[in-house]
């Protein structure tokens, strides 16, 4: 139930391909433009376009002395701290909290809190993509505010927040009698340590605690994670015992402080968790079904499994029962939780039941049917009160003596959907598609959501499109993206309340993910272009047979991969009949009779680079025979005749995502809004004349500087702009409007 990949696999692959995409297209006219425009930033008001959650929380931790400070870390959508009072979450990665802001922050591996000090976290940040040849960029932020800013002492390591052995326990932790003393433990550059608050690291020798590591291999697990025996004393100030577990090689301990490590449970196997109950017995879980508990006063071990032989995911030691210990793998549900009492000697199975009052759609999905896990831990100052960091957010649970649990989601403020196609058709409500949870309709943008679109499925839904004269007619494609079936596309004829799967839905075989789009003047008649490449389909009965175009046969730059979101290489006009695909190597196609028959367009938008990656197409509404393209390094182009002739818009430098709004008063046009690069800045920008002048609408929206997937105005609300973003969910923005531009 977690796949937030999309960032690692579209980014990862970019630089490898670049050299490979011709830039072959041109344009006919490129008439001189300017940005001078008003920057209009400060007159927006930001907001959260509300979903609830949505993203892997792969880590929790909890401050043990205050009450209630909890922090859960995200693979994809940054670190997030607890507000006992609004019960609430926040982000704590923004553009005035951290310096140098990188998208890849939002990746991250592990945090640690200080016992002692309770305004003291730090986080380590940052993905990789190749292990073996990329220059290490991750990083370990420090902050001595709860988050509320951070510091960075320029060192680098090879992380990975958004790989495998992402989850379960951490690899960052600071010694609980001295908060100068921290250790991480990195997937492929061995175990490390500073001892003056984060100044300065150093590696601890490889002869003490090794580096294992598999050349080739791109999601190492390396050393998994760093515990310390807090009941065991100290040595110059320092606790001292620690435990690292390195998967592939064992257990390792020190008992003099970090000085001197051994190794005391050698294993080829992975170590998933751990953790360390106040009688100083230590739980550890190995791959292929072993709980074991150490106890350092004799040196022995002892296997307390509980019955069956899972792979046990999460550990952890009540603080106020040091034998009352939870274990759980995926899925947590199905009795896959374990509790005892009296330290291992036995068991039981604890069933789950969810609630999910303040954002009804979790409770509608099927989640019940899964729950991965990310961890699960006792809260140190509530008695029988557990947080679990899991696949689409945090749960917490009271009450743990019964042998069956209740799961409160309690996720307010987080938004980690995985973001990929938004709508906000003219007389409709804004309609999101996303990874994982297939998208939603928003009767309102500041309430949850009730349900998900098609049905309670895991699935994602890829791409969105509404029919010119007949904007409530939407159509969406969605399917489960680990096995690319079962499909789940199709149309809705309500603007998006409710949806009806296509008779002949998509396969893995030829139609899956990629676009869709429907004809402005026959709400029967569809065009899909698939991903992988293959050639476009069309139906002229709703989808209940599809006909496909095998004239696209061989054509390259079409649809390459599922996970390439923000590629729209296919549109519908939003007036006439006519179709429009864009290949990302340089062609501009049309059809004028129901996507039939094709012909190639007498000239095409100026190409970039990576336009493979970036590439999109959108008719103008209201506009018949206008598309807009955006390609990345070529920037935005207009046609007004169909693709006869472009026009180039020179003062934008480069663009990924771009849609249409409502026009601003004053203007005839649609507002263009794109995230694109004028005068040298990348930011949202505005148009109201056709792209003759831009403003400046932000930099990062709510302080989020997570990679953009999706950009689009609401055709009903003039100056309103949707964000979708790789990890951080949505935002939209509303701004006093003024007189547009003619």
């Amino acid at each position: 139930m977690h796949s937030k990949r999309a960032k690692i696999q579209i980014s990862g692959i970019i630089i490898a391909l670049l050299l490979i995409v011709g830039t072959l297209l041109f344009v006919v006219k490129l008439p001189t433009q300017n940005a001078q425009a008003a920057n209009v930033a400060g007159s927006y008001k930001w907001k959260q376009l509300k979903i609830g959650g949505g993203g892997w929380i792969t880590g929790i931790v909890a401050q043990p002395t205050t009450p209630g400070l909890i922090y859960g870390r995200a693979d994809v959508g940054g670190l997030y701290r607890w507000d006992q009072k609004t019960q609430t979450w926040t982000q704590l990665l923004t553009t005035s909290s951290v310096p140098k802001p990188n998208p890849s922050d939002y990746d991250v591996e592990s945090v640690a809190v200080s016992k002692t000090n309770n305004k003291l976290v730090y986080a380590a940040v940052g993905i990789t993509y190749n292990f073996a040849t990329d220059t290490p960029a991750g990083r370990i932020l420090k902050s001595t505010d709860q988050g509320r800013t951070w510091t960075d002492n320029g060192q680098r390591w090879k992380i990975s927040g958004n790989s495998d052995n992402r989850q379960e326990s951490e690899r960052l932790a600071i010694d609980p009698h001295n908060e100068n003393v921290v250790y991480f433990g990195s997937r492929n550059m061995g175990l490390w340590r500073t001892t003056d608050g984060g100044k300065t690291w150093s590696q601890i020798a490889s002869n003490q605690v090794p580096v294992v590591y598999k050349q080739g291999d791109n999601a190492p697990a390396g050393i998994k994670f760093v515990v310390f025996d807090p009941t065991s004393g100290t040595t110059n100030g320092k606790t001292n015992i620690i435990y690292a577990g390195v998967a592939g090689s064992g257990i390792y301990k020190s008992k003099d402080g970090g000085n001197t490590w051994s190794n005391i449970y050698p294993t080829t196997s992975d170590i998933e968790a751990a953790d360390v109950g106040g009688d100083g017995n230590a739980y550890f879980s190995i791959t292929n079904g072993h709980l074991q508990r150490y106890t350092p006063s004799s040196n022995t071990w002892k296997d307390v499994s509980p019955s069956g032989n899972p792979n046990y995911l999460t550990v952890s030691v009540d603080p106020f029962n040091p034998k009352r210990i939870i274990v759980g793998t995926s899925p947590v549900s199905g009795g896959h939780l374990w509790r005892t009492t009296n330290g291992g000697t036995s068991w039981d199975a604890i069933d789950s039941a969810l609630t999910s009052a303040g954002i009804p759609w979790v409770t509608n999905s099927d989640e019940h049917n899964w729950l991965s896990v990310g961890n699960i831990i006792f809260d140190p100052q509530v008695r029988d009160r557990l947080w679990f960091g899991q696949g689409v957010g945090v749960w917490r649970a009271d009450g743990l003596s019964s042998s069956k649990i209740t799961w409160n989601f309690v996720s307010q403020g987080i938004e980690e959907m995985v973001s990929t196609d938004l709508v906000a058709p003219p007389g409709g409500k804004p309609v999101n598609t996303n990874w994982d949870r297939q998208g939603f309709y928003h009767t309102n943008p500041d309430q949850y959501p009730q349900k998900e679109l098609m049905n309670d499925k895991f699935s994602s839904g890829w791409t969105l499109d509404y029919s010119g004269k007949n904007p409530q007619f939407l159509v969406a494609t969605i399917s489960d993206h680990r096995f690319l079936n079962p499909d789940y596309s199709g149309y809705s004829t309500d603007g998006g309340k409710t949806w009806v799967p296509f008779k002949a839905p998509g396969t893995a075989n030829d139609r899956f993910a990629g676009n869709i789009a429907v004809s402005a003047t026959n709400t029967n008649n569809i065009v899909w272009l698939p991903t992988y490449g293959r050639s476009p389909y069309v139906s002229t009965d709703r989808g209940a047979s599809w006909h496909e175009l095998t004239s696209f046969k061989g054509v390259t730059g079409l649809h390459p991969q599922y996970y390439l979101s923000q590629l729209k290489l296919l549109a519908s006009d939003k007036v006439d009949g006519t179709f429009y695909i864009y290949s990302s190597t340089g062609t501009f196609y049309r059809s004028s009779n129901n996507g039939q028959t094709w012909e190639k367009a007498p000239n095409t938008p100026v190409g970039g680079s990576d336009g493979w990656v970036f590439s999109q197409i959108h008719a103008v509404p209201g506009h018949a025979g206008s598309v807009w393209s955006s390609t990345a390094q070529g920037g935005l182009s207009y046609t007004e005749n169909k693709g006869n002739t472009w026009t180039k818009i020179s003062a934008v430098q480069e663009s990924h995502s771009f849609g249409f709004g409502a026009p601003l008063p004053g203007s005839s046009y649609p507002t263009v809004y794109a995230n694109a690069k004028i005068n040298n800045q990348w930011g949202i920008w505005r148009s109201s004349n056709k792209g003759a002048t831009w403003d400046l609408v932000s930099t990062a929206p709510l302080g989020i500087y997570d990679n953009v997937n999706v950009v689009n105005g609401d055709m009903n609300v003039p100056g309103r702009v949707y964000i979708g973003f790789s990890g951080n969910g949505f935002v939209y923005g509303d701004a006093p409007v003024t007189t547009g531009k003619k």
